[in-house]
């Protein structure tokens, strides 16, 4: 027997997700345009390159690109009222002050990507973990159980919980190749294809 899911009607659901994705967009907009101004500016800017900066902020760019292809998702709510709308909302919204707080300034002209990583390190983290709470959350509260994305999920708020817990090095950059062993198999399992997530129901 096959059950029917109700989904938002594709008209609701891109005007319901534009707001989101403005947000979600600006996001990407502030790494290219920091990007292109450090490739305007190269030869006059003193950069020391840390590379778990480089890591992090790469992976930070795809963070923003992932959250847009799994909010296709959202589709699957029969209903959005204004404060699960809110909470849509929240999760761009956090990943857009994480890239803020992240992305380096270069009006200095002089730049240690390191020193700037640890001074941001903690709030950038408490971030992260707001973050992977919300995502944890999210299939629960707009489709009414948790995705199977969940143990990945938890994984990632494990990984900022002990990048705020700890600046030694060690930590620092083993949760830094975790969230990238975890960001791969995440999109290898679940989100390769569109609506991939949304297809996997409990039975």
């Amino acid at each position: 027997m096959t059950t029917e899911i109700a989904t938002l009607d594709f008209r609701a659901f891109a005007f319901i997700i534009t707001l989101a994705a403005v947000v979600n967009g600006l996001g990407i907009v502030r790494w290219l345009s920091g990007f292109a101004e450090y490739l305007r500016q190269k030869e006059s800017l003193d950069v020391k390159h840390y590379a778990v900066f480089n890591l992090a902020a790469a992976f930070q760019f795809l963070l923003h690109i992932l959250l847009w292809w799994t909010l296709w998702s959202i589709r699957e709510s029969a209903s959005i009222n204004f404060l699960t709308y809110l909470y849509l909302l929240t999760g761009p919204v956090l990943l857009y002050l994480g890239t803020t707080l992240l992305s380096p300034s270069l009006e200095d002209k002089s730049v240690d990507l390191r020193v700037h990583f640890f001074a941001v390190r903690r709030a950038y983290a408490t971030i992260l973990c707001l973050l992977w709470l919300w995502a944890i959350f999210a299939s629960p509260i707009f489709r009414g159980f948790f995705a199977p994305t969940w143990p990945l999920l938890a994984l990632f708020l494990a990984s900022a919980l002990g990048l705020r817990l700890s600046d030694r090095p060690a930590v620092v950059i083993s949760a830094t190749l975790l969230n990238w062993l975890v960001f791969i198999a995440f999109v290898g399992l679940y989100a390769i294809n569109l609506g991939a997530i949304g297809a996997d129901r409990p039975g």
